[in-house]
């Protein structure tokens, strides 16, 4: 967990502070620079986000001032997917600088976020953080809603699909394959996150051996069921749903 985050800004003397889960102190005038609290950001589906990403300083200055960025080995997001420039710069008489962050949507996930963790460099009398983790996500402009799914003995057996009103088919852990689908091998439980528009939908599940499975489920990042079946439902069983 980060120390020094929370700026305090007290009566008239305007004193600087970072506060941190030990309620440590940077006291002001101090020679140290941090990032801001880790962050998700979500990058606009096929395209190119911007973001800035904050960097603080416990004091202020006359000039400009300079520091290096790096990004850390342990970052799991592809390098040619996004751009961190190598120094954030804060303005002089300021505390607050900006790093500006593109991020392209390449095979990001809704809810598996890919990480691009950022470094600032001290040394020589400047004292540093330890850096922000950026998680990258795809962003969904329509409705999110998850999938919850217990797995029997026979996950290869488990097919389900999602249609709209004309009969289209939007989603699937597809495509089906009898007695080989894409849940062979798996075990325990899985939840998948899907992004559906306004409209009403028909969710069908069915089992190749025709015996059922596991529970299963769908519904809104609220609570709120859209569909759910113990798992006792033989061959298949479908159900509507609308999302407004």
């Amino acid at each position: 967990m980060k120390n020094f985050k929370l700026i305090l800004l007290t009566f008239a003397t305007a004193a600087l502070f970072f506060t941190g889960c030990e309620d440590e102190l940077e006291a002001p005038g101090t020679n140290y620079v941090t990032f801001e609290q880790d962050r998700t950001l979500e990058v606009v589906p096929d395209g190119t986000s911007t973001f800035d990403v904050m960097v603080y300083s416990a004091n202020f200055e006359g000039s400009d001032r300079t520091f290096t960025v790096q990004v850390s080995d342990a970052s799991t997001a592809d390098p040619s997917t996004y751009n961190v420039p190598s120094t954030v710069t804060i303005p002089a008489n300021s505390n607050v600088g900006k790093l500006q962050v593109t991020a392209t949507d390449v095979d990001l996930d809704l809810a598996n976020a890919k990480t691009v963790i950022l470094n600032l460099v001290g040394g020589d009398g400047l004292s540093v953080d330890n850096g922000i983790t950026l998680s990258l996500l795809e962003q969904c402009l329509f409705n999110k809603v998850v999938l919850n799914i217990t797995f029997d003995s026979w996950p290869e057996e488990v097919y389900w699909a999602i249609y709209d009103s004309n009969g289209n088919l939007v989603a699937e852990n597809g495509p089906y394959s009898p007695y080989a689908n894409a849940y062979a091998g798996l075990s325990g439980s899985l939840a998948s996150t899907l992004c559906l528009e306004s409209g009403t939908y028909q969710f069908v599940v069915t089992d190749d051996f025709a015996d059922g499975a596991g529970p299963i489920s769908l519904s809104t990042l609220d609570g709120v069921t859209l569909f759910s079946s113990s798992g006792a439902y033989g061959a298949g069983t479908s159900g509507m749903f609308t999302l407004p």
